[in-house]
């Protein structure tokens, strides 16, 4: 018994009815006429039209029957077994493992090289009429990949094929193939996966568990290796400014089953190695160095830090990159009357404007104002905004921005409640009070002294200056805000809030000069300067985790032009070219997946726009690998192949494939009947 791969095409068998149609709508009555002088012609006659007929019947049968064997013949028979016929042709997907994990040195040589070479070997088994897909598993954006094709084009993209730093997508690998395989023909359907069968990579579902598709797995020669891998790097939540010293603490992990002593590691800065120590790390135990630095000027700063080599190069490095502003820009809300306390605490003299540039507008001065021109935001005095502006400045700040909201003996504490409450973590219940003595007050009683804006403060006793508050409005702060000050009796001082990918600061407590002695305290200035440097300085970049193979998007600050293209000059100095887009009003660039960890560049006609640092994922580090039986049920395959590096692809793939096509066998029938038909037509006399 045999089966057709392309069954639908037997509907055309109908077609075989022609000839018979043709038949007997041809045939015609003949009038007889007798003659008697032809009469002892009759029983001749009877003789000659009976072979007539029969000789008709038998082109009509083979008409019919070329007409249906070429229908067969495009229907694909094939048979499970049997000698006879052509090898049943093939559809597989090859999975290549380009992932971080592969681009590593083995007893044999460079694993990516080892790979290559027997992915190549494999193809070259394949024939013309099979139907081949090379996937990667860490896509990359100028493939060609996701369609069956031929052996000679998976071939091509076997040559573009890149190690890079993304993890490999071997769930996302095994639903393509199993699309593009749902939809194959052929009869012998399979799936290769060309891999080093990492353990942090393996799928999260079984998706060959329902599937009969053959898989194979190509052995690589693959072998335990002691590796130290850099996971993490923490700035600590610092203030970087020029001249003073800040603290790199870089995380080590050690996957190897023996310890690792007198290693070293290094920190580089602008290219240039600036620290080194040494450190140990006990088996599959982790630990941390710590390097203290300072840079010198503002701008764009990047580096990382370095492990010694060892035949996993790729988790040796961790980049970094920050920037110090030229000048912060501050947009100073007037809403009541110490927002001149504060521009003086910022700017003391014009002249000498340097670091800080403070614009003053009103609440109803906002209307044309772009919020995304300055680093900082103060509501002095709490003005309560109006509908456009209040939308406005909540994407603002959402876009990762920074808020400044002081209360005043003038906030309207309904307002401030519906519209600030859940982003600030601050919710009023009474109003200040007007009529106060000076009889009684109260003080700063509490101060979170870890705190970036504190933490260079050398408090007496590690307690916060006294400075007399005479009345205050009676406040809680909910679970969402951080209470960084306190008042005495219990009441929030300094609350700080997340609202999207921005901060917000509220001081709880009106600053003027009738309800405090805060803004004539040597406490206030600094204390201004300070949050304002914590608020513009944008910590929250340094803590950001970009990895190789994500998509990114970055925000580009200070362009006005939606279609300018900006170039993204990638760690191999390779340039591209990107169109930014806009975003809820401000203009962002999303690169796509970026394959290479390193720094990237974002430069606008020359001028550097940007600067970000891309990073191994921590998974990849991670070099242990599964055995052949583990990986294949953790994919649910019932059985597998395994193909070991010392045997010949093509015979051991051969022992494992089933059925041979009959198709040509059907064609050279119906040529041997097209033949004997001709033979047969000629000998019919044409009919008088």
């Amino acid at each position: 018994m045999f089966s057709f791969l392309n069954s639908t095409i037997l509907v055309a068998a109908a077609a075989a009815l022609i000839p018979l149609i043709i038949h007997l709508f041809s045939r015609r009555k003949v009038k007889v006429i007798e003659f008697s002088s032809l009469r002892h012609l009759k029983e001749m006659q009877r003789r000659q039209l009976r072979r007539l007929k029969i000789r008709q019947l038998l082109l009509l049968l083979l008409r019919m029957l070329i007409i249906l064997v070429v229908v067969m013949a495009f229907a694909r028979p094939t048979a499970r077994r049997g000698a006879m016929g052509t090898h049943a042709a093939v559809s597989a997907v090859i999975l290549y493992d380009n992932s971080a994990s592969m681009n590593r040195s083995v007893a044999d040589g460079e694993l990516p090289d080892i790979a290559r070479k027997r992915t190549r070997d494999l193809l070259e088994t394949f024939s013309q009429s099979d139907e081949v897909c090379l996937l990667p598993l860490v896509r990359q954006n100028d493939e060609e990949t996701g369609s069956l094709t031929t052996a000679a084009t998976a071939l091509s993209i076997l040559d573009r094929v890149s190690f890079g730093g993304g993890r490999a997508d071997l769930q996302g690998g095994l639903d393509k193939a199993l699309d593009l395989l749902s939809g194959a023909t052929n009869l012998n359907r399979e799936i290769y996966i060309v891999s080093d069968r990492q353990r942090t990579s393996l799928p999260a579902t079984a998706p060959l568990e329902a599937s009969d598709i053959g898989l194979y797995l190509v052995d690589l020669p693959l072998e335990d290796t002691d590796n130290l891998g850099l996971v993490a790097l923490d700035f600590g939540g610092q203030l970087l400014q020029p001249g003073h010293d800040f603290d790199v603490v870089a995380g080590i992990k050690n996957y190897g089953d023996r310890e690792a002593t007198d290693r070293i590691a290094s920190l580089f800065i602008d290219g240039r190695r600036v620290a080194q120590t040494d450190f140990a790390a006990t088996a599959g135990g982790e630990t941390s160095v710590r390097f203290t630095r300072s840079v010198s000027r503002t701008g764009f700063h990047s580096g990382y830090v370095e492990l010694s080599d060892d035949r996993f190069p790729g988790d040796n490095r961790y980049y970094f990159s920050f920037r110090i502003p030229d000048q912060f820009n501050v947009l100073v809300v007037n809403g009541d009357p110490s927002a001149q306390f504060v521009k003086l605490a910022l700017v003391p003299d014009l002249s000498g404007a340097v670091y800080w540039s403070v614009k003053e507008a009103r609440p109803s001065d906002l209307t044309g104002v772009n919020f995304h021109d300055y680093d900082v935001v103060m509501l002095i005095g709490a003005p309560t905004l109006n509908e456009s502006q209040t939308t406005r400045l909540k994407s603002y700040v959402r876009r990762g921005n920074a808020l400044f909201i002081s209360y005043g003996p003038d906030t309207d504490i309904d307002a401030f409640n519906q519209i600030w409450a859940e982003p600030t973590g601050v919710t009023y219940q009474q109003a200040v009070n007007r009529s106060f003595t000076r009889a009684g007050y109260y003080i700063l009683e509490s101060i979170t002294l870890t705190h970036p804006i504190f933490s260079v403060f050398d408090f007496d006793d590690d307690r916060a200056p006294e400075i007399k508050f005479y009345a205050l409005p009676r406040m809680t702060a909910s679970a969402t805000g951080n209470v960084l000050l306190g008042f005495s009796g219990g009441r929030p001082a300094l609350v700080e809030s997340n609202f999207g990918n921005g901060k917000i600061l509220t001081f709880t407590a009106p600053m003027s000069p009738d309800f405090t002695d805060l803004p004539s305290h040597g406490f206030f200035v600094p204390f201004v300067s300070r949050a304002m440097e914590y608020l513009a300085a944008d910590l929250s970049s340094l803590d950001i985790r970009l990895y190789a193979g994500e998509n990114i998007t970055r925000g580009l600050a200070g362009m006005r032009d939606v279609t300018r293209v900006v170039d993204l000059i990638r760690p191999d100095s390779t340039v591209v070219s990107l169109a930014p887009e806009e975003d809820r009003g401000a203009l962002v660039l999303r690169t796509g997946p970026l394959a290479l960890p390193g720094i990237y560049w974002i430069s606008d006609r020359g001028r550097e726009m940007d600067r970000f640092a891309v990073n191994l994922i921590p998974a990849e580090c991670d070099l242990a690998s599964t055995d052949m039986d583990q990986f294949a049920l953790s994919l649910g395959a019932p059985e597998y192949r395994e193909l070991a590096p010392d045997v010949t692809l093509a015979e051991a793939i051969a022992t494992y494939r089933v059925g041979r096509e009959l198709w040509q066998i059907f064609l050279w029938i119906a040529v041997i009947l097209l033949a004997v038909e001709m033979l047969l037509g000629r000998g019919v006399a044409r009919e008088e």
